[in-house]
């Protein structure tokens, strides 16, 4: 039994009734008569994947998803206890989820006295309850949360929409994050022109062909979230779009790992998170750039669908580490799992140094 599969029964508790539903749900898929390219025309083959794989047998959790109800609404969290010196929150982006982390838990608690897993708000666990997906929101239930668990003062690694949120808590609560580190940074990290070289030019291929899906979830989400909540090959397909869009060239599973890419749909269908988490687009989309960030910061870059400036984020934030890679993607902890244990131990270890 994977560790990706058991980090799931943590959080779905009737783990068989869901695939048994599931399975069935997939079965019934009605599919598109005409000739389907690249990931749509694959996604058939996906899905017969993925109900082998709700057929291995049920798992023990790997650890107990703490639920901790705090006054803006309910984080879950998971807590392993490492070896380190300080503790560590992992925070993910879409669509992706916790499960993200899964191959690189236990090399973590080499280095962290602490490595909590947040299942985000609206992404397997509940909206916060001002009905908004607002990154401050979000946050503010994670800062509750880690406070309930008994861990005041701990590091923040975020990827992707995960990067906007550490920000925010290092803003939000200042004397709580002792540092944050990103990777596929958004905010504050992202290239804004030619001086940003190779970055720029990416970001702007990116733009041109894939940006599609970045106007329709930030502006009209709710029409594509019932086709998407219906059906689970519609969601998976979704998916795989994106992750064909950031990572072809690291293979067949977009160096993912079908474990994960099926456990995460599995998640998303168990949880009816696709139309949350798709929310967090249009629920951010006015917030004005955010100020100069004070914490200590430093910034990961891999090779692939990762679009940070160094220039830009040694303007926008206190940058003390700059780390870059030839390898991976934009979830690097999927991806390039060595790399990105070596970047945050490494950054670990300079936060003690300067404690």
């Amino acid at each position: 039994m994977t560790t990706c599969y058991q980090l799931l029964a943590s959080v779905v508790p009737d783990l068989p009734g869901v695939s048994a539903r599931l399975t069935r749900r997939l079965g019934d898929t009605r599919w598109p008569t005409g000739p389907m390219d690249g990931v749509p025309g694959d996604c058939r083959r996906w899905t017969h994947r993925w109900i082998e794989w709700l057929a291995q047998p049920p798992a023990e959790p790997l650890v107990q998803c703490q639920r901790v109800g705090t006054p803006l609404g309910e984080a879950r969290l998971m807590h392993f206890p490492g070896r380190g010196r300080m503790p560590l929150l992992l925070l993910h982006g879409w669509p992706t989820s916790f499960l993200a982390f899964h191959r690189v838990v236990d090399r973590l608690q080499e280095v962290a006295s602490d490595v909590v897993l947040a299942v985000l708000p609206g992404f397997g666990a509940p909206a916060p309850r001002t009905g908004r997906m607002g990154v401050g929101s979000i946050a503010a239930v994670l800062a509750e949360a880690m406070s309930a668990v008994g861990i005041q003062r701990f590091v923040v690694h975020g990827q992707d929409w995960g990067s906007v949120i550490a920000r925010t808590l290092a803003r939000d609560f200042p004397q709580r994050v002792i540092g944050i580190h990103v990777s596929a940074g958004l905010t504050g990290f992202l290239a804004d022109g030619q001086r940003c070289g190779g970055s720029w030019h990416g970001l702007r291929a990116f733009a041109e062909h894939g940006s599609g899906y970045l106007a329709l979830q930030s502006r009209r989400p709710d029409a594509l979230a019932v086709g998407l909540e219906d059906s689970p090959a519609g969601m998976l397909a979704w998916h795989l779009d994106k992750f064909e869009l950031w990572q072809s060239r690291l293979g067949a599973d977009f160096g993912l790992g079908p474990d994960f890419i099926l456990a995460n749909a599995t998640l998303y269908w168990a949880t009816r998170a696709t139309s949350d988490s798709m929310r967090i687009y249009r629920d951010n989309r006015e917030i004005p750039s955010a100020p100069r960030a004070s914490a200590p910061t430093g910034v990961s870059v891999f090779g692939t669908g990762d679009f940070a400036c160094r220039q830009v984020s040694a303007e926008m934030n206190n940058l003390v580490a700059w780390y870059e890679h030839a390898v991976g993607g934009h979830v690097a902890s999927l991806d390039a799992p060595e790399s990105f244990v070596a970047d945050l131990g490494d950054f670990i270890d300079l936060m003690e140094e300067r404690a």
